[in-house]
């Protein structure tokens, strides 16, 4: 598949890049370069399960290809800050274990054994690469140096869920995030970002809209919202996804299941329609897809006036599949009680 394909996650391959479904009509990628050379942070949102978050392993892989064709031996991921409610500016570049150094009372530790890269850390040091960071900036003790690569390359930090974090943490970020360098008193060094405009941090927030974020913070960002996909990049993402996991069954992997698929989506359209609680996403429908392949159920016409006529066993069967879309007891009992399963 071509590598600027990309859309969701699916089962056990969430993070195979190779496998992710990218309209070439969708401006997403447009943007995602767009934030690169402006140098600025994009911020995605959309319901949950419509990839914001797989995007950034998407971009991760994408950039690593661009700059280095050789990538077998190197799987590069995104590096990944987690918001917590007492996180600080601070603390998106490094940790410093203050107990583990106090315990070390004779010293025969270097402070900087003390000391791991956070996420911005990571991003800024591997525009350098690891090399440097050892020569450069003498961090060859750093506890998580190995996840860097040897050589300077561009990098993705992801920010998941910003939305969740303190509302006055979202813009001391974005100024820790510009200023492209930080400070680790401890051991009194300064670590900037590389100036070889080949090597940039891509910072991508990703937001359920749970919560409103600060006016100040959305102009400092790039945007761009991930709709539910179309009827027709539905298809694609299904036959782009569903690929790996044929091969896996075996012996379903040179079956055409594209009308099979259709008449799937017609009963999926239907329960995301009479859902209220949470409506099923994209992801979700992988799933029930997956579920619908192992029980044999995909080659069914299955739909609201033949699920009566199905046999108990294979009425029992769609019944349980409905726990890979619905995930509240209000949804099922009504898509239960609409498809007469009860």
């Amino acid at each position: 598949m071509a590598a600027e394909n990309f859309h969701i996650g699916f089962g056990n391959y969430d993070k195979s890049p190779e496998y992710y479904y990218l309209n070439d009509a969708n401006p997403l990628k447009a943007t995602i370069f767009l934030a690169l050379k402006l140098g600025k942070p994009l911020l995605i949102t959309g319901e949950p399960g419509t990839g914001k978050t797989q995007l950034a392993h998407w971009a991760a892989w994408y950039l690593s290809r661009k700059s280095d064709h050789n990538i077998t031996q190197f799987v590069p991921e995104p590096f990944v800050f987690n918001i917590k409610s007492t996180s600080s500016g601070r603390d998106l570049f490094y940790n410093y274990d203050a107990i583990s150094h106090f315990q070390d009372k004779e010293g025969k530790k270097n402070v900087t054994s003390f000391i791991s890269l956070a996420g911005m850390g990571q991003a800024i040091c591997q525009t350098q690469g690891r090399n440097a960071a050892i020569e450069k900036f003498a961090l060859s003790d750093i506890r998580n140096l190995h996840t860097l690569h040897e050589q300077p390359r561009s990098s993705v930090l992801l920010i998941d869920e910003i939305d969740k974090a303190p509302r006055d943490l979202t813009n001391d970020l974005l100024n820790e995030i510009e200023n492209n360098r930080f400070y680790i008193p401890e051991c009194e060094k300064e670590i900037f970002k590389s100036e070889d405009r080949k090597t940039r941090v891509l910072v991508i927030l990703t937001s359920n809209s749970e919560r409103s974020l600060p006016d100040a913070f959305l102009r400092r960002c790039l945007f761009y919202h991930i709709p539910f996909p179309s009827e027709e990049d539905l298809i694609k993402i299904i036959l782009h996804r569903i690929t790996p996991f044929l091969e896996e069954l075996g012996n379903h992997a040179n079956m055409d299941f594209y009308d099979h698929y259709q008449r799937a989506l017609k009963l999926f359209h239907l329960i995301r329609s009479k859902t209220h609680v949470k409506p099923p996403s994209t992801s979700e429908l992988l799933d029930w897809l997956k579920v619908l392949h192992m029980e044999n159920l995909i080659r069914e016409d299955i739909n609201v006036n033949t699920v009566g006529y199905l046999p108990p066993e294979r009425k029992k069967a769609l019944q349980l599949s409905l726990y890979t879309l619905l995930k509240t007891k209000e949804d099922f009992d009504e898509i239960e009680q609409l498809l007469k399963l009860s």
